[in-house]
């Protein structure tokens, strides 16, 4: 998975615009064409952009280097973000039983 890639999912996961995603740190068009591979990324703009939204660097870096061992926790995050987002407790309180209950591993979780 491409660094475009990973961002483009985890931003479709927080329910953002591609403008929400830059926050202001990259115009929309430069974004866009990273999420499209056209442009790459500097580090430590990509880390203000991640750190603007509240999203795990590690797991994100994780993520692009080890797609498959990572690939159901960043799913995870990505819902768990979501949910922080649009303030859905329910969905919350359902992720939080689904981790006591031993799940939350694969890609399946609700």
């Amino acid at each position: 998975m491409t660094i475009g890639e990973a961002l483009k999912s985890l931003r479709l996961h927080a329910g953002m615009n591609q403008t929400q995603m830059a926050a202001g740190i990259v115009t929309e068009s430069f974004y866009s064409k990273v999420e499209r591979g056209v442009h790459a990324i500097d580090a430590d703009v990509l880390i203000q952009i991640l750190t603007a939204h509240h999203f795990d660097v590690t797991t994100f870096f994780a993520q692009i280097t080890n797609q498959q061992s990572t690939e159901s926790y960043f799913d995870l995050a990505g819902k768990i973000t979501y949910a922080q987002n649009n303030k859905d407790l329910q969905t919350l309180d359902k992720i939080e039983q689904t981790i006591e209950n031993g799940g939350g591993r694969g890609p399946a979780m609700a």
